[in-house]
């Protein structure tokens, strides 16, 4: 079982050509963290809804998903902006920087792998 801490995410362009993106993460297809706003050259510290450190177990292997939220309107789906993969390889391999870079956005998320 390895364990990834989600710790900050920077908005270097966002998707959104007329103001800000509501970007959110999902692992495994599942979300762990969503913002209502986030323009470029913004970045936010990752916590829980309890405002402890973002942590989610996993085995083997961690789909990580960047997606900016249109609304889940029929007409315009959430936009994805990329897929970072991480595996219990990267325990202990220090802080780690995911780029996200589809649909005209720039992101980066740092994060960490530990056992």
């Amino acid at each position: 079982m390895a364990t990834l801490i989600l710790k900050n995410l920077l908005c270097i362009e966002t998707e959104d050509n007329t103001g800000a993106d509501e970007p959110y993460l999902k692992v495994n297809n599942s979300t762990k963290w969503s913002s209502s706003s986030l323009n470029s050259g913004q970045d936010i510290d990752l916590f829980n809804k309890n405002g402890n450190a973002l942590q989610v177990s996993f085995n083997g292997r961690a789909d990580i998903k960047l997606f900016d939220s249109d609304g889940n309107h029929w007409y315009d789906r959430d936009d994805f902006l990329g897929q970072v993969t991480v595996t219990n390889q990267d325990i202990g391999r220090g802080d780690q920087i995911g780029h996200f870079t589809l649909a005209g956005a720039n992101y980066q998320l740092a994060y960490e792998v530990t056992a």
